[in-house]
């Protein structure tokens, strides 16, 4: 078979199966096995595949119409323009969470501050590693309660250059924390209330981590044990920034309150460019409330 009549019949079988992006989505897969680049595609599209070859995509083919997303076969997602490695054992990272970094970045604008960040729940390290490459003379701690989420962590910021600036500890959120003060505690925590668990589409459920995903019974419950410590490993100027549901700002902010935090205003362009204030709220692009920043009550 050659490479053009297999892409266009993955393409169908994965448009069939769902998917929005099938064409991306095969030409992603046929690329990424045979190690072709996108001008070499195009340009072997005549020719035929071995034997090897098409096992490997057609093993790849039925990862993809298992709803395995296309970042976990690949085993890489672009994530703020920067390329991490993922596997089994960490969150996939989503585009809605570059939405704290967009949020942070006009909260406090990137500069040579020398800022310490602690970021808990680390996973594969996106948002740490993010921040660190807008924030050039900052530092910052990754903690995972998982061994094998820092193991990609690491690997994550040894291919981003920035292992002399990172530094990850396995860590249930604060226990193996060392008393120190930072300027940002930031935190995508999992969210997901227990009993919508099942309900989440098989491109999740199926492959993200169970332990990234369920947040308790309300979804809330990794909200209330930051936020009952996270005051005393601040600075007297420094920011707690959360993601969150899209429909759980007020139990957030209700937590934040009962911990003696209130929200961090702050001002952000609208799409007409006209300045917005925020009520330390971020939005996603539905205008969802996503990303919260708080402060410690003077």
């Amino acid at each position: 078979m050659h490479i053009e009549k297999y892409h266009q019949q993955l393409t169908r079988k994965l448009a069939s199966n769902g998917s929005e992006t099938a064409d991306l989505d095969a030409r992603l897969l046929i690329c990424h096995f045979l190690q072709l680049g996108l001008t070499s595609f195009i340009m072997q599209q005549n020719r035929l595949l071995t034997k090897p070859e098409l096992a490997k995509l057609q093993a790849a083919e039925a990862k993809a119409l298992a709803h395995m997303p296309i970042s976990r076969i690949l085993q890489s997602r672009q994530f703020w323009g920067l390329d991490f490695t993922i596997d089994q054992h960490v969150l996939d990272p989503r585009a809605d969470s570059e939405i704290l970094i967009e949020t942070l970045l006009h909260f406090r604008p990137p500069s040579f501050e020398p800022l310490k960040l602690l970021d808990l729940g680390t996973g594969s390290g996106c948002l740490l590693l993010a921040l660190l490459h807008e924030y050039q003379s900052a530092t910052g701690i990754g903690a995972d309660f998982s061994a094998k989420a820092l193991k990609i962590a690491q690997l994550n910021a040894k291919n981003l250059n920035l292992s002399n600036r990172a530094s990850f500890i396995q860590s249930d959120w604060f226990t193996q924390i060392e008393a120190q003060k930072f300027d940002i505690i930031l935190s995508n925590p999992p969210y997901i209330p227990h009993k919508d668990i099942t309900s989440l589409a098989d491109n999740v459920k199926l492959y993200d981590p169970l332990s990234a995903l369920d947040g308790g019974k309300d979804g809330l419950a990794p909200y209330r044990i930051i936020t009952r410590q996270a005051a005393q490993y601040l600075k007297p100027d420094g920011i707690l920034i959360f993601e969150m549901g899209f429909d759980q700002a007020d139990g957030l902010f209700d937590i934040l309150q009962q911990q003696d935090f209130s929200s961090a205003d702050f001002v952000m362009p609208n799409s007409d460019n006209h300045s917005k204030l925020m009520n330390g709220l971020g939005y996603d692009l539905a205008q969802n409330p996503r990303i919260i920043i708080a402060k410690p009550k003077s």
